[in-house]
Order: structure tokens, then sequence, then C-alpha cells
């Protein structure tokens, strides 16, 4: 149709032109036609029928051209009646117009504003259902292109925050460093573990900040993605994370065989200085490090002991190799055999021997070993053995029942000689664990005794509680037909009253009770303050400390009802644990702080008195006995 319009107005023109006697001019050659034209040029039928062997080629040089070309682009109506579809031929999901569908740019278009209407909507029932938040999680692709300096700076985080967070020096800065970037994403592992070592590095942040617990939940959902959980172990208990340190448990015991043994004893490490008693982990730990022990160093080994230590997870095996690991150093160490660092130190010796002290894990062997070491390193003059080191060998051996008298005595003669080195608080643990086994009849190991109650009186503004506990223990064990030192209890009780403000550290409060209530019974204010000390000890109390801490206060002269009835109640908690004796002698006790007003209470305890064995039988009533049973069928009797 174009081309017959075309051919239409060019004759037209010739007509006119020949009215007005202009000349012929030549038929215009058919290159000089447009290709579009030529190819969608069809000769008419009737055209074709007066010239049988004519091509459009040959009709457009046989006169049917025009002399000259029209103005294509005043004719861009015409050519405009032309339709195109999309480029790629294919609609897909764009965005679609009165007009038709925008071209996709790039990677990313905009998916709606589909073509609705062609559909029946008679039978369509809504099933969108609108995201919370829509605008908030969709992603913003923005039209133009970002310039360089642009991009650069939306990737600046990337060093920005580990700037920010490196050059931090107090927690506040820290945490805020991360606030400030908290919306930039993806961040990896490192960044996390950043973070967190800067914080542990700048000496620690409170574990209920809200900011800390932002990034710990983050965290959270990595857990088991992410490698050295070992090290995230050490982070969290560091940081007093406890909740995402039970979490992050969940995905330990599947990766333990794939760390190394340093791993594991940090492993260790981490849950023992949490306080976190898990006992498959632990299990799981020593399982895979007991054939390794050969490759731990010195150092973890002692971290290894300390942790199920704190912990109180007893697996003697494991605990038994250890032993047998350090004992056979020493032994390469004395032969000149051992390889390089893998001897342990006298320190490190004690503080295993403090561990298994807390484990209950008597292992004559061991201590005969640091006995030995003790007396060859002392006699010869050798470093090693400090009065620290050897205050805690000493009270290691008290507590196993251990009675390495020649230590003692080598303990002794070096304080006799030596004495002006030793701090007050060793000189007290020291005198605690050895006078009940070294009688102060001798003349020289009285002289020595002598000498360090001397000590101790004369730098007692340096005791701490537990500093405290063990020369009261010291005196109380030498004080036994007389003062062995005047003065030396009144001194210790100035100094509890000077630290009547210490709401933390724990020591052996029931004892100390029971010895000062023998030596000064009338000093109200000194009961009061250890009363007060006494309620943040009520949790760990085992039996014997609640009938010293009852028959102490019953030798006094003070009284107070929220005592008597706080050391009841935590009583009766562990009513299971007394022995029939001790939990008679605690009833008899209060009966006595309690006076006339304490029928009550005594019936009640009465009542909730343990079951007695008598010869190897439960008694069930005052009249008939049951033969001991199995804990499936105590349970089931109790029921």
């Amino acid at each position: 149709q174009c081309l017959q319009l075309w051919v239409a107005s060019s004759r037209l023109q010739a007509a006119c032109d020949r009215h007005r006697g202009v000349h012929d001019a030549p038929a215009a050659p058919p290159e000089m036609i447009p290709t579009t034209l030529r190819r969608l040029w069809r000769p008419p039928s009737s055209v074709l029928a007066k010239a049988p062997g004519a091509t459009p080629r040959s009709l457009l040089g046989e006169g049917l051209a025009p002399r000259t070309h029209p103005d294509w682009t005043s004719n861009g109506a015409v050519l405009q009646q032309v339709r195109h579809g999309p480029k790629d031929g294919r609609p897909g999901r764009l965005q679609h117009h009165i007009f038709g569908c925008d071209k996709a740019k790039g990677r990313y278009y905009y998916r709606f504003h589909k073509l609705i209407g062609k559909w029946n909507w008679r039978k369509y029932k809504e099933r969108y259902i609108a995201p919370r938040a829509l605008e908030n999680r969709q992603r913003w692709i923005p039209t133009p292109h970002a310039t360089y300096s642009m991009m650069r700076h939306s990737y600046s985080w990337y060093w920005r925050l580990p700037k920010a967070i490196a050059a931090a020096t107090t927690p506040d800065e820290v945490l805020e460093a991360w606030i400030k970037f908290r919306h930039k994403h993806p961040k990896k592992t490192f960044h996390y573990f950043k973070v967190l070592k800067r914080l542990i590095d700048v000496g620690g942040s409170d574990p209920t900040d809200w900011r800390l617990n932002f990034i710990t939940s983050r965290l959270h959902n990595i857990h088991r993605k992410i490698l050295n959980l070992p090290r995230l172990a050490k982070y969290y208990a560091q940081l007093r994370v406890i909740d995402e340190l039970e979490h992050m448990s969940n995905f330990l015991p599947k990766m333990l065989h794939k760390y190394s043994p340093q791993q594991l004893v940090l492993t260790a490490h981490s849950f023992g200085s949490a306080r976190l008693q898990d006992k498959f982990i632990f299990a799981e730990v020593a399982r895979h490090v007991e054939p390794q022990l050969a490759a731990v160093s010195p150092s973890d080994l002692v971290r290894l002991a300390q942790a199920y230590a704190a912990v109180e997870v007893c697996h003697y095996t494991l605990l038994t190799r250890l032993s047998a690991q350090l004992q056979v150093r020493a032994q390469q160490s004395a032969e000149g055999q051992a390889p390089p660092w893998s001897c342990p130190t006298f320190s490190q010796l004690t503080e295993v021997a403090e561990a298994f002290a807390r484990l209950k894990f008597q292992d004559y062997s061991y201590a005969e070993l640091c006995a030995e070491q003790a007396a060859i390193l002392l006699r010869e003059g050798l470093p090693g053995p400090t009065p620290l080191a050897l205050a805690r060998l000493c009270s290691a051996c008290a507590q196993l029942k251990i009675h390495e008298v020649r230590l003692y005595e080598v303990v002794l003669a070096h304080i006799s000689g030596h004495w002006y080195d030793y701090p007050a608080s060793a000189l007290a643990e020291i005198g605690a664990a050895v006078a009940p086994v070294l009688p102060r009849d001798a003349e020289q190991i009285q002289q020595v005794y002598k000498l360090m109650l001397r000590t101790i009186a004369a730098d007692r503004d340096m005791l701490t509680l537990q500093g405290v506990s063990f020369a009261a223990r010291f005196m109380a064990e030498l004080d036994h037909k007389g003062e062995f030192y005047p003065g030396f209890s009144e001194g210790l009780a100035r100094r509890v009253m000077e630290l009547r403000d210490e709401t933390k550290e724990q020591y052996d409060i029931a004892r100390v009770i029971e010895i000062f209530a023998r030596r000064c019974p009338e000093e109200r204010a000194l009961f009061s303050t250890l009363c007060r000390h006494m309620h943040r000890h009520l949790a760990v109390f085992e039996p014997v400390d609640f009938v010293r801490t009852v028959r102490g206060l019953a030798l006094t002269e003070y009284r107070d009802d929220r005592v008597v009835y706080s050391l009841a109640k935590w009583a009766g908690k562990r009513a299971a644990e007394f022995s029939s004796y001790d939990w008679d002698s605690f009833i008899t006790a209060v009966a006595v702080l309690k006076g006339k007003e304490g029928g009550a209470l005594e019936e009640r305890l009465r009542l909730m008195a343990p079951p007695m064995l008598i010869g190897g039988y439960v008694a069930a009533s005052a009249t008939g006995l049951l033969p001991p049973q199995t804990p499936a069928s105590t349970s089931a009797a109790a029921v």
C-alpha cells in the first residue's frame, strides 16, 4: 500500500511537469529505492499480466519509479504504522503500559503492573498475604548507575568498620562502632570475631548490654556454620554470654573430631571458666583428647585439669592419664631426654594438684612427685617453689588427706630461714594445712609456728576473707589447751570488721563462726557481720557447714530469727544429704537458738528428717524396716 501511494504520487508529479513543459527526467535507478520499500513492495497482478517475465527490479527500471525521491522525514506518520513487539521476541513479565511493555534494562526490572482483564475473574479468590513491612524487605534497585565515588563510598564500610573497632579504647566505643554499621550486610564471621575480641581486649562489657545482645543475636543464627567454635566459646565465656554458649554447644559434638588437641583443651577451658557443666561435651572432649595427650603442652594440661575441676566433672580415666603424662615428662626432664618446652614447671605441678584436690582425686604417686620436686628445689636453691606454690601444694595434700610429712618438714624449715619472703596469706594457708599433721610438741616446730603467727599478726591488714579463714583455722589447731599466741583472735576479729562491706568473696564462713564463737561470744557486731556474709554462702553449704554454723551461733549472745529461718529453709532443701546424726545435731542447735518459741520449727524439721539406715535396712517407720532399695524402687516407694 505504501508503494502504490508512492507510485501514484510520483505519476501525478510527472504529469504536472509535462504539462508545464518540463523535459522528462530519467527514471530513478533501483539502488536509490529504500531497502524497506523494495522488500515490502509487490507489483499488482495487472502489471504482472502485461509483462509475464518482469521482476520488481525491472518494473522499477521501466519507468514506474518516480523521477525524484519523496522527503522521507516528512512521511514519518506513514512509517509509524508498522508496529513492533519486544526486541527480544518474548514479552516476559515486564511492566505493561497502554502503548506496550517496557524494555528490560539490565538484569532487574519492575515485575508489577501486569496485564489484567483477559481472564475470567468470577471465581477468583485472593490468596495473597501481604508480608510484614514490605518496603523494608524489597531490594532497592536504583534507575541511574552510581558513579565510582558513590560506589566506593557504599563499600567503604568494609574498611571503616575494622578501623573503628581497632581505634576503640573503651567498651562503649567498640559497641558504638558496631551499631553505627549495624545495617551493612552481609557481615562475615571474622567481623563478629573482631568485635568480640576487641571488646575483651578493652576490658569486657556488661552481659546485659543491649548492644552486646544485638551482636550475639546475629551470631545465634550462624552457629551451625562457624568452623572455629572453640574460639567463639572462649569469647562467650570471657564476656559471660552464657545463653549463647549453651546454644552453641548443640553444634560442638559433631565437630570435635576435626579439632586439634589445643582446640579441644580450649573448648573445655571455655566451659570451665563459664562454670557451664555439660557432661556430654566434657566426656566427648576427654574421648578425643586422651590419645593425643603427648602432643599437649604443659600449660594446656593445666588448663584441662582446671576446666574439669571448675565444673566438678570427675572423669577419672582422663585424670589418671593426665597425671601419668606429667610424671613421665618430669622423669624425662630429670634424665635429660625431654623435648624442648615439654616439661611442666613446679608452679604448674601445684596447680594440677590443686585441681585434683577439688575433684577429690587421690593420686599418691603424683603427690610424692610434687613433694620430691619441692624438696630438691628448696635444698639446691633452684627457682620454682614460690611461697604461693608451696601453699597450694600443702593445701591440696591436706584436702586429699595425703599426709606428706616430709614435704611439711621441708617447707617449715624453709620458712624458719626465709620467713620474710612469705606473705601473710601464704603463711596462713600453710599453717592451716600443716598444723593438724605436725603437732606443736616439738620445740623446733613450736618456734616456727610462733614465728608464722607473729608474721601473720603483723601483716593482718593484707589478709582477705579467705586469708582470715585460713589464719583462724591455723589458730584453732594450736589453741587446744589454751591460747597459743595471745591477742591473735582479737586481731582477726578486727580484720573481719574492716572487710564487712566485702560482698563477693567466698570463704569457709561456717568454720570461722564456730572458731570465733568459742573465743569472743559476746561480740554482737562481729557475728552480725558474719551472718550477713553467710547468706551468700547458703547455696553452696554442705551438711557439715549447716551444723557448724548453727552450733557456733548457739554458743554466742547474738540472736536473729532471720538467720535461723534461712538456715532451716536451706537445710530442708538438702535434707536428703544429711546423715541422721548431723540432722539431729542441727535440730538440737536450732532448738537452742529459738528457745521456747522453736517448738513448731523443730517439729517441722523432724518431719523432714532423712531416712535412716539401720543394719543395711531403711527405717520406714518406728516399728518396721524395709530392705535396701534400688533407685527405681526407692522412687516408686516414695510415690
